[in-house]
C-alpha cells in the first residue's frame, strides 16, 4: 500500500479539519485567500484615498480616476489568466504537495517585498507584489482542485469544498475590511500581518502529504496563448467536466455583477453611504457561508440524486427567484434632505427587511448551487489530466467575469435603468435554471452509469 493510501486509511475516521489529508490544505488556502484580498484592497485604498493627500501613492498619473481601480484589479487577474493553463500542466507533471510548498515559499518572499513597498511608500513595488500574488494564485488554483479528489474520498468532496468555499467568503470580507482600514492607517501592521499569514501558510504546506503526479512525462507548453487554447479545447472534449464548470463560471459572473453594481446602486439610487454597502456585503457573505455549511450537512443525502444534481437545481432556482424579488420589490430609498443615509436609516426603513432578506436568500442559494458543482467537476475529471481541466475551468470563469464586467460598463454607457444589472442576473440564472431542471428530470442511463463507474 502506498504512503498516500495508508495515510488515507489511517485518517479515514477523523473529521476533515483534524486530518492531514485536509487540514494543511484548508489552512494554507484560507491564509492565502486573506493575503490576496487584503493586498488587493490595500492597493485600491491607497490609490483611491491616500494618493489624494500623499503624492507617493499616485498611481498611473494622467489616467482618469475611474480607470485606475479597474486597472489595479487587472494587475491581479491578468497574471492569473496568463499563467493558469501553464500551471495546470505543471500540476499534472509534478507532485502536488511539492507545488504547494514552493508556492507558499514564494508567498513569504512576496510578502517581504510588499512590506518593503509599505515601508518605502512605493506604489510601484506594491503593484508588482500584487501581480506576483496573481501569478502565485494561478499556480495554486488548479493544483488545489486537482489534489482534492486525490486526498479525499468521493463522498467527502462536497464537505471539503463546502468548508473551503464557506470559509473563503468570510475571509474575503475580512480581507477587504482589514486591508482597506490598515492600508490607510497602519500600513506596517498590515505588512506584518500579511507576512505572518504567509509564514503560517508555508508551515501548513510543509505538512501536506505527498500527492504523486499522474503524468510525470508530460511535456509542458510554456507559451501562454497556446497553453490556454489547448486546455480550453481539452475541456470541450470532456463535456461531463465542462458542464459543471460553466455553472461555476456563472456563479462567479453573477457575483461580479452584485459586487460591481451594488456600490453605485446603493449610493446613487438608494441614497446611502458606504456603511450600508458594507452591511449588505457582510450579510451576503454570511449568507453564502450559511449556504455552504448547509450543503456540507445535507449534500450527501440520497434525495439529491447522483452527485447532488437536484441540490444544484434547488440552488440556482432559488437564486433566480431571490434575484427576481430584488428586482421587483420596492427598495429602501433614503428620503432625507441632507447628505446620504447611514446604516441606522437603512435598518429603520420599512422596505429594508424584505430587500435584505432577498439579498441574503440569493446568497444562501448561491452557496448551495456552487459547492456541489465544484465537487462534480473534480470528481468527473480524468486523474491523468485533472489539473489541466481544472485550469481550463479557471480560464472559463475568468472570461465570464471579464465579459460581464464589460457588459456592465456598456449598460452604464447606454444609461440603462439602475436595476438593469439585477435583471441581467434574473435572465442568466433563469436560463441556467431551465437547463438544471432539464438535467434533474432527464437523468439518462448513461449519466448514472458514468457516475457509478467513477
Amino acid at each position: 500500500m502506498s504512503k498516500t493510501k495508508l495515510m488515507a486509511v489511517e485518517t479515514k475516521r477523523r473529521p476533515l479539519l483534524l486530518s492531514r489529508r485536509f487540514a494543511p490544505l484548508y489552512i494554507l488556502f484560507e491564509a492565502g485567500t486573506f493575503n490576496d484580498n487584503a493586498l488587493k484592497n490595500a492597493l485600491i485604498a491607497l490609490i483611491t484615498y491616500v494618493a489624494l493627500i500623499n503624492p507617493a501613492f499616485e498611481f498611473l498619473p494622467g489616467l482618469p480616476e475611474a480607470i485606475k481601480v479597474p486597472v489595479a484589479s487587472l494587475i491581479f487577474t491578468g497574471p492569473f489568466l496568463i499563467f493558469c493553463a501553464i500551471a495546470g500542466q505543471i500540476a499534472d507533471k509534478i507532485d502536488r504537495g511539492i507545488i504547494f510548498r514552493w508556492i507558499k515559499r514564494a508567498e513569504v518572499l512576496i510578502m517581504l517585498l510588499a512590506g518593503l513597498g509599505f515601508l518605502l511608500q512605493n506604489i510601484t513595488i506594491l503593484a508588482i507584489t500584487l501581480a506576483m500574488m496573481g501569478t502565485q494564485s494561478a499556480f495554486f488554483a488548479p493544483t488545489k482542485n486537482a489534489v482534492m479528489p486525490q486526498w479525499l474520498d468521493s463522498d467527502e468532496l462536497i464537505r471539503g469544498n463546502a468548508l473551503l468555499s464557506g470559509t473563503q467568503f468570510a475571509i474575503l470580507l475580512l480581507g477587504t475590511i482589514i486591508g482597506t482600514l490598515l492600508a490607510t492607517t497602519q500600513p506596517m501592521i498590515l505588512a506584518a500581518l500579511l507576512f505572518g499569514l504567509a509564514i503560517i501558510g508555508w508551515l501548513a504546506a510543509e505538512a501536506c502529504p505527498p500527492a504523486a503526479a499522474p503524468n510525470p512525462n508530460l511535456k509542458v507548453d510554456y507559451n501562454p496563448v497556446t497553453a490556454i487554447w489547448n486546455v480550453v479545447k481539452k475541456i470541450f472534449e470532456h463535456p461531463e467536466v465542462l458542464r459543471p464548470w460553466l455553472g461555476i463560471a456563472w456563479f462567479y459572473g453573477l457575483s461580479t455583477i452584485f459586487l460591481t453594481a451594488f456600490p453605485n446602486f446603493i449610493a446613487r439610487v438608494m441614497g446611502y453611504d458606504a456603511t450600508v454597502f458594507m452591511l449588505i456585503m457582510a450579510s451576503s457573505t454570511i449568507a453564502i457561508f450559511i449556504g455552504s455549511i448547509l450543503t456540507m450537512i445535507v449534500g450527501n443525502w440520497k434525495i439529491w440524486g447522483p452527485e447532488a444534481i437536484r441540490l444544484v437545481t434547488l440552488g440556482i432556482v432559488g437564486v433566480t427567484i431571490s434575484a427576481l424579488l430584488i428586482y421587483l420589490l420596492p427598495i429602501p430609498v433614503f428620503d432625507g434632505e441632507i447628505g446620504k443615509g447611514t446604516y441606522q436609516d437603512f435598518l429603520s426603513h420599512p422596505n429594508t427587511p424584505a430587500f435584505l432578506g432577498a439579498v441574503a436568500a440569493s446568497s444562501i442559494f448561491n452557496g448551495m448551487f456552487v459547492v456541489p458543482l465544484q465537487a462534480m467537476a473534480q470528481r468527473r475529471a480524468h486523474p491523468r489530466i485533472r489539473a489541466q481541466l481544472m485550469s481550463a475551468g479557471s480560464v472559463l470563469y475568468n472570461t465570464a467575469v471579464n465579459v460581464l464586467t464589460f457588459g456592465l460598463i456598456g449598460m452604464a454607457a447606454l444609461a440603462m435603468p439602475p436595476k438593469a444589472p439585477f435583471l441581467m442576473i434574473v435572465i442568466g440564472s433563469a436560463c441556467v435554471s431551465a437547463y438544471a431542471l432539464y438535467r434533474t428530470f432527464h437523468l439518462t442511463r448513461q449519466t448514472k452509469a458514468y457516475i457509478k463507474d467513477k
